[in-house]
Order: structure tokens, then C-alpha cells, then sequence
């Protein structure tokens, strides 16, 4: 048997399996359960900045401002820094 075990997610973390490297948004709502906790916080990489990007047209197609007015205060919200 290996020696090292690699799984796609953090369910081998939560059942207490060992260690695991997930982007924030995968692991919130374990760590607001408590089933997960970040344990090398002072070892985390700067948050990496997310765009929207659409190719420029005038006017905006209503479904791609639909869409704009809604994703933006979401990922402003869940992207917001603890």
C-alpha cells in the first residue's frame, strides 16, 4: 500500500483522514460546521483576485447585465476575506 493517499476533495479530511488543500470557497461550509479547520493558516497564499470577463459589445446583451447584476455582489460577499 502507498505510503502518500491523494483524493480530489476535502472528503478524506472531513472523515479525518489527514491533511488537504482546497480552495476557501470548497471548505466553507465544513469549516462553519466545524468539520474542518484551517490548521497552517500562517503558511496560506494570498488570495488570488477573480474578473468577470465578457468581450465588449455596446449594448450589453440584457441576459450578460442580468447576469453581471446578479454574480457581483455574490462573489463580492463569498469572496469577502475573513
Amino acid at each position: 500500500m502507498p505510503e502518500e493517499m491523494r483524493v480530489q476533495s476535502g472528503l478524506a479530511a472531513i472523515a479525518g483522514a489527514g491533511l488537504t488543500r482546497v480552495m476557501s470557497y470548497k471548505m466553507d461550509a465544513a469549516k462553519q460546521a466545524g468539520t474542518l479547520a484551517i490548521v497552517l493558516g500562517d503558511f496560506e497564499p494570498e488570495p488570488l483576485p477573480v474578473h468577470i470577463v465578457y468581450s465588449p459589445r455596446k449594448p450589453v446583451p440584457m441576459k450578460l447585465r442580468a447576469f453581471l447584476n446578479w454574480m457581483t455582489p455574490r462573489l463580492k460577499t463569498r469572496l469577502a476575506l475573513d
